[in-house]
């Protein structure tokens, strides 16, 4: 993974499945959903300047900042263009073109047909142009 620029800021975006997660899409510029402070149990935290909030989590613990996704990296997969978080399924697409989709539901994690053995969905995401957080989110 290639370090970043200065001027951007990298994001940890960790499943929590059952369209409880934000959908992601390169150059799209959206309002964001992070925590304010994150979940003690996030392995290497420290190494990120934001980690996507999960609505599994006290909506008190959330800030909302506008931001232009630059990029979504996955560790084996590489880069992706996109993720829909809706419905029972998870949908990643590459940059290469292929489409993974991904169970969020009754195995939450599992690919279908199970062809992939990947145990972390975790994705190395930068921004940038994050604002300061927003008040009114609408």
């Amino acid at each position: 993974m290639t370090p970043i620029e200065p001027s951007k800021k990298l994001a940890l975006w960790l499943p929590g499945w059952y369209e409880m997660d934000q959908p992601l899409r390169v150059t799209q510029r959206v309002n964001l959903w992070f925590y304010r402070i994150p979940p003690a149990d996030i392995p290497n935290v420290e190494d990120f300047d934001f980690i996507f909030f999960n609505q599994l989590s006290a909506p008190d613990n959330c800030q909302v900042r506008e931001a232009t996704v630059v990029s979504i990296e996955h560790h084996q997969l590489g880069p992706m263009r996109e993720v829909e978080t809706q419905g029972l399924d998870y949908v990643f697409f590459t940059t290469s073109g292929e489409t993974i989709v991904v169970n969020a539901e009754e195995n939450p994690g599992s690919t279908q047909p199970p062809t992939l053995n990947i145990n972390d969905w975790s994705l190395r995401v930068i921004l940038e142009d994050v604002s300061d957080p927003v008040t009114d989110p609408t």
